[in-house]
């Protein structure tokens, strides 16, 4: 195998003598056109290497060596490398041609580095290079992180085939590399996305110019495909700014993504900036579910018990277990239950409060720290009961407390046949069913027919100002009427005001609940005094 020559030349500068010594071939190994023999001393000589340097450096591999990039006319590129040493009071510099060793170890970094459908870098040698620019943040000034992907792809791919797939993947390329200006990095990451880092502007504003130039390359692209269809190219992306949203590129990044998966969730085609608000809201909203995914498999639940008296007496006649999470973000119940819906997991909400709900009144009961003779009000889903075996341990557990126990059917659904006859023939189930929230258009007459309940709940829409408003003051006595020919009992709910319990008696309401009463506590308190007095005073 025959070797390539290898051309090298050299100089030797005497500094003690003033001398000049160099190769025949020295400067045209450099590409300078003099002549060997031409007479040289050292000034002049140095200021011929100043000047080349400054017109040809390529890169200084270290403070010795140097490597220079020639563009000589009708030869093409030239590549020399030029090593210097210094001893005492002599300088020895030796030139070396390396345009063939250059142009392999150049190939070989281009196939690295670039991506053989659009030309534009790949994903390593992107990260490479951002990374490279966010290490001297001195030059960045402004930047722009742009996430980009190739709408309808997968639609080209399946239609026409993956030869015209990669033929979209290619117009996408050039038009990103046409309408960006030089010096931005462009880079095709994989498949159908693509980054794009603008970086080193003086402002927002003058990065968007640029952007807007981009937007209309990438919807005056067109692509004519086999079947003669002209389809325009389309492009979704997001946008995170430096140093606005982040000084991370990683979270700029993250922050891009974001706002692409925005914009390919609503209207695809569009390169929208990143939106705070939105991102804290998502985040929020998965931290939610992350902790709600903890509450159910960790039932991190407490329930709160508040007292429903007796209209006439004023005694405690039960109390209603109200679910409390015990999570730092996931607390309110309402919020539970909409996950739970979105989650597929109300059959475990429904299990859990039950038992829970059911062991914690049996708890204060056995302590004495409730009246232990009275009924304990659960909220049940309507759609949902417990599995058979769930059933029978609920009752091997709690068979002394079935008795006291009065299922509240609520939530925004209809109530489901199957369910509600599973819980009538749950094993030694002898309660009652509660009606709850009526009058709020959850509960309604359907609903009333359909369970047939011992206790009917008027929703606190209703109780709320009662005492001044006579179309609520009518629809209280025509349930009140209703539900006393029929053996059923009106609770009032939801009660604040002294008022409205002068009111609500006047309706003859059966049982009374609300914050003027009684509070909900882990551990119920008393029912308030002025409530008490207000009862008996109607009733003397």
């Amino acid at each position: 195998m025959e070797m390539a020559s290898v051309e090298i030349g050299g100089y030797e500068l005497r500094f003690d003598t003033g001398s000049v010594f160099y190769t025949e071939n020295f400067f045209s190994i450099l590409g300078i056109p003099l002549s060997a023999e031409l007479p040289m001393n050292i000034e002049k000589f140095r200021e011929i290497l100043k000047e080349y340097t400054e017109k040809n450096l390529y890169k200084t591999k270290s403070g010795s060596t140097k490597l220079y990039c020639i563009r000589i006319p009708e030869k093409g590129v030239r590549y020399v490398r030029m090593e210097v040493k210094n001893e005492n009071w002599v300088q020895i510099g030796l030139v070396e041609d390396v345009t063939v060793s250059m142009r392999e170890r150049l190939r070989i970094e281009h196939e690295r580095d670039y991506d053989t459908l659009t030309g534009l870098y790949n994903r390593r040698a992107f990260k490479r290079e951002s990374e490279s620019i966010f290490g001297r943040r001195k030059k960045i000034r402004h930047a722009a992180f742009i996430m980009l992907d190739l709408d309808n792809l997968k639609y080209i791919n399946d239609t026409f085939g993956h030869d015209w797939g990669d033929e979209y993947i290619r117009q996408a390329g050039m038009c990103l590399e046409e309408g960006t200006p030089k010096g931005t990095l462009c880079a095709h990451i994989s498949g159908d996305e693509f980054n794009i880092l603008f970086y080193g502007y003086e402002s927002q504003n003058a990065i968007r110019k640029e952007i807007s130039k981009l937007k209309r390359e990438i919807s005056s692209r067109i692509i004519r495909l086999p079947n003669g269809q002209e389809f325009h190219l389309s492009i979704s992306g997001g946008i995170a700014w430096y140093p606005e949203d982040s000084n991370s590129l990683g979270v700029m990044r993250k922050h891009a993504d974001f706002a692409m998966y925005q914009v390919k969730q609503t209207d695809k085609g569009r390169i929208a900036e990143f939106d705070q608000k939105a991102y804290e809201e998502k985040y929020r909203d998965s931290q939610i579910r992350k902790e709600f995914h903890r509450f159910v498999k960790e039932e991190l639940v407490t329930y709160y018990f508040q007292p429903i008296i007796s209209a006439k007496t004023g005694k405690i006649e039960a109390y209603e277990a109200l679910m409390r999470a015990n999570l730092p973000i996931l607390k309110r119940p309402d919020v539970v239950m909409k996950i739970a819906r979105e989650e597929g997991a109300l059959r475990e909400i429904e299990r859990m409060t039950m038992f829970r709900a059911t062991e914690a009144f049996a708890d204060l009961r056995e302590k004495k720290r409730i009246k232990g003779d009275a009924l304990l009000f659960i909220n049940s889903i309507a759609s949902q009961h417990m599995a058979a075996k769930d059933e029978i341990e609920f009752n091997n557990r709690y068979a002394e407390l079935q008795k006291q126990i009065v299922i509240e059917i609520t939530e925004e659904e209809s109530i489901d046949y199957h369910a509600l006859e599973t819980k009538k023939n749950a094993p030694g189930f002898e309660g009652a069913f509660a009606l709850d929230d009526y009058g709020s258009g959850y509960s309604n007459e359907k609903s009333l027919l359909d369970l047939a309940p011992k206790y009917i709940k008027v929703d606190l829409s209703i109780i709320r100002d009662i005492d001044t408003d006579p179309d609520k003051q009518q629809i209280v006595e025509n349930i009140v009427a209703y539900a006393h020919k029929r053996d059923m009992k009106i609770v009032a709910e939801g009660l604040e005001t002294p008022e409205e319990i002068q009111k609500v008696l006047e309706l003859e309401v059966d049982l009374l609940q609300g914050f003027y009463l009684a509070r909900p506590e882990p551990v119920p308190g008393n029912i308030n005094e002025d409530a008490l007095k207000i009862i008996a005073a109607f009733y003397k």
